[in-house]
């Protein structure tokens, strides 16, 4: 069970002498006949002190003694938390922040295997659910969530509706959950799939996203602060445990026409027609029309025409224009996106590519000089070294043919990437044209965009008259497509 962890707000307080002493050498002591203000300041010296020992800046080195310490102070916390919650000065808010330092303290020794204190903090945390201050009631909540996963753990029968039961009190009586939150919710889900309570983990996902992923879809606009949590949210919560006989369908036929692919099986002959893999999309999207269904049709739509049956990525396209590219939030951009891309990728074909840009040295580079040559283009990026993954199968084909083929690649990294000294480390010995990435831009990268590029790798060959013949995006080997051109 994790330990509550909050701050008391001790930022408008005065510090007095007589909160900081140490007597004898002995440490951090709670001094007697303190104020209420004096108290919440010790609560807060309390937890900075607990800090630095944990991390090791406190200058004690011995394990024991930094354990005996860490529960001494621990203690003198839950002291100090009853004193400010008795006084009878304490204001309805220093009484909250005493319970909230209760709660926290005995979170803090059973944490340090206080048996006694994880019994304590238990029956205290019952206690504080329905507190009239929120975020007392929110602690207690996430501790008894902690209870519960534990329980989970433990084997005890009722855990599991007793995990997602705390999880749903939690969210009916916080006005806005955070990512300590979040985190819970993560662990909790996490729990339960690993003791294979698949309904209950899939309820907890289920709440992930009503809180923290769908509200942000229906707002675009969002803060930044409040994208950060809502990605993390989607990474949290992940794909539905559950798969439901849309998801089931349509994996078993994507494997289906990739093992087709591989064994060079004819469209005419395969398994999979168009009919039932419109049939099959359509389904998920009615089923599950959220933001990860539209990012999973659109990773579909490519790994159908990454292994050349274009007629299903065009019916998954269609179910991504009908379904999902006319609203007005993150569900919406991504489905415009795709179509976007797609359509940039047919239309670049046939077009002569020249960019007007310098080298990643900084010096002057023209596809003119390749005319005659079929050139090879990696799009790549310092920041994903996996781009480059593709190189050696490209320098294969210039070995072949190094009068007729050369590599001339297309960095994408942002302004402040050192790419020369990483193409230095990395040995990458053909030019490239510097294409500066901009992510704060409507469009962050205009030749990426021109391309189609949606993910790193990606190839574009061109031909001998500078014109663009195909993309690729696959990994596979470009050399039956050179031929072809050099033919």
């Amino acid at each position: 069970m994790a330990a509550v962890q909050t701050e008391n707000d001790a930022s408008e307080i005065d510090v007095p002498q007589s909160v900081t002493s140490r007597t004898n050498g002995q440490g951090k002591q709670l001094a007697r006949d303190l104020g209420p203000q004096q108290l919440r300041t010790f609560l807060s010296e309390a937890d900075i002190e607990m800090g630095m020992i944990a991390s090791g800046q406190s200058g004690i080195e011995d394990r024991t003694t930094a354990f005996s310490e860490l529960k001494r102070i621990a203690s003198l916390k839950r002291e100090a938390s009853r004193r400010l919650i008795e006084h009878a000065d304490a204001s309805e808010k220093d009484q909250a922040i005493g319970r909230r330092g209760e709660l926290q303290s005995l979170s803090h020794l059973a944490s340090l295997g206080d048996l006694q204190a994880a019994e304590s903090l238990q029956a205290l945390a019952e206690q504080l659910q329905s507190d009239s201050d929120p975020e007392v009631r929110s602690d207690s909540q996430l501790v008894l969530i902690g209870f519960a996963i534990e329980d989970l753990r433990n084997g005890k029968s009722d855990a599991a509706t007793r995990v997602v039961s705390q999880i749903d009190n939690l969210l009916q009586s916080s006005s806005a959950p955070d990512a300590a939150t979040l985190m819970v919710m993560g662990q909790a889900k996490d729990a339960l799939l690993q003791f294979e309570h698949v309904e209950e983990a899939s309820r907890v996902r289920s709440m992930i996203l009503q809180e923290f992923v769908e509200p942000a879809e229906a707002n675009s606009d969002e803060p930044d602060a409040m994208a950060g949590l809502t990605e993390m949210a989607r990474q949290i919560a992940g794909p539905n445990p559950q798969v439901s006989e849309a998801t089931a369908r349509i994996q078993q036929l994507m494997e289906t026409f990739i093992t087709e692919a591989n064994e060079s099986t004819a469209v005419a002959d395969s398994a999979v027609s168009s009919a039932d893999w419109k049939d099959a999309v359509t389904a998920l999207a009615n089923e599950q029309p959220d933001l990860l269904t539209t990012q999973f049709l659109a990773g579909a739509s490519l790994e159908a025409e990454t292994v050349g049956r274009g007629d299903l990525a065009e019916a998954t396209y269609q179910v991504l224009d009908d379904k999902f590219a006319a609203l007005q939030d993150n569900r919406g951009s991504e489905a415009r996106t795709a179509l976007q891309a797609r359509d940039n990728r047919e239309k670049i074909i046939g077009k002569t590519f020249d960019p007007d840009l310098l080298s990643t040295e900084g010096n002057e580079l023209s596809m003119e000089d390749y005319r005659g040559k079929v050139v090879l283009m990696p799009f790549w990026s310092a920041a994903f070294p996996k781009s480059l993954m593709v190189v050696d199968n490209l320098r294969e084909i210039v070995r072949q043919y190094p009068e007729d083929v050369a590599i001339v690649g297309m960095n994408l990294d942002v302004q402040s990437t050192d790419v020369p000294a990483f193409e230095s480390r990395n040995k990458l010995s053909f030019p490239s044209f510097r294409s500066v990435t901009d992510p704060e831009a409507s469009v962050a990268n205009s030749v990426a965009y021109r391309f189609g590029v949606v993910s790193l790798l990606f190839v574009a060959v061109i031909d001998q008259e500078g014109k663009v013949r195909a993309v690729e995006f696959s990994g596979r080997d470009l050399t039956p497509v050179v031929e072809n051109l050099l033919r």
